[in-house]
């Protein structure tokens, strides 16, 4: 009876034994097949990962001569693709290299691709000939305290603002804005081009109305006709724009006055407060420019 005991004692050792290197074997399983899954989770988390845009860096957008455009985006094995018609590049669009050299006006739309990652938004960058020179620009409405760029000259200076509204490039108002530009001599203006600036997050809106008059004496002024409507805001959004109007008229002297939003749409934050609106570089286009 001894013996026997002995031997079921470790016989029960033995299976106790052989259970717990099946548990420790299960659990070790778990853990590895718990670790693919970690990695495969974390992979699939990386491929929804958006890449940042690429950064965008010109001589200048008004072209006097020439210009140039760089993009940046430090990150291995991103690439840029661009394109020249509005449209929204994609892998089979231009392939950025180099700096791009720039002697006509036109619109570049840039986007980042990784392997890795979803590609970045669409960055667009816009180019203008200088225009012609203006004599003088007198302002019937205040400068704003806040944002007076650079005075009076600031729509008329060459230079055109950024994304910042801060960078002392933009005039910022909340009420409409009147100016009255003259030339040194008669000529035929066919186009102007007016930049402004949106960004809802800090009450920015784009422009609600303009209207031009035009004269060839520099007295008698009569209106250049009707003037595209530019479309609501209907979302936020952090954007340069600009808009062209057809003028097509001798003239000395125009008189342009451009509204802001009066009152910020009900989806906003700011709902029933008047808009800011922020301008900058006015082109004054002929057919030689």
């Amino acid at each position: 009876m001894e013996l026997r005991s002995d031997i079921s004692y470790k016989i029960n050792q033995s299976m106790r034994c052989v259970f717990v290197i099946a548990v420790l074997l299960c659990m070790y399983s778990c853990k590895k097949n718990s670790n693919k899954s970690d990695l495969s989770d974390h992979f699939v988390q990386t491929k929804d990962v958006q890449l940042v845009n690429p950064k965008i860096e010109t001589k200048s957008v008004i072209i006097d001569s020439s210009s140039s455009i760089t993009a940046l985006l430090d990150l291995d094995q991103a690439v840029i693709y661009y394109t020249t018609d509005g449209s929204e590049p994609n892998e089979t669009s231009n392939k950025y290299t180099n700096s791009i050299s720039i002697s006509k006006p036109g619109k570049y739309t840039f986007k980042a691709f990784h392997l890795d990652f979803k590609p970045s938004d669409a960055i667009d960058v816009s180019f203008f000939n200088k225009g012609v020179d203006v004599h003088s620009i007198d302002l019937e409405t205040a400068l704003n305290k806040q944002y007076p760029g650079k005075g009076q000259n600031t729509l008329v200076n060459g230079e055109k603002g950024t994304l910042n509204f801060r960078d002392g490039e933009w005039l910022g108002v909340t009420e409409p804005f009147i100016a009255i530009v003259e030339f040194d001599d008669v000529l035929y203006i066919e186009s102007i081009d007016i930049g402004y600036l949106v960004n809802t997050d800090s009450w920015i809106f784009p422009i609600q109305d303009i209207s031009i008059d035009f004269s060839e004496d520099g007295i008698n002024y009569m209106p250049i006709g009707p003037i595209k409507k530019i479309e609501k805001q209907e979302s936020n959004s952090t954007k340069l724009e600009n808009i062209n109007i057809s003028v097509s008229k001798r003239l000395k002297k125009m008189k342009i006055k451009i509204s802001n939003v009066t009152a910020i749409p009900k989806w906003h934050q700011g709902k029933g407060n008047p808009a800011w609106l922020f301008m900058d570089e006015w082109i004054f286009n002929t057919k030689k420019n």
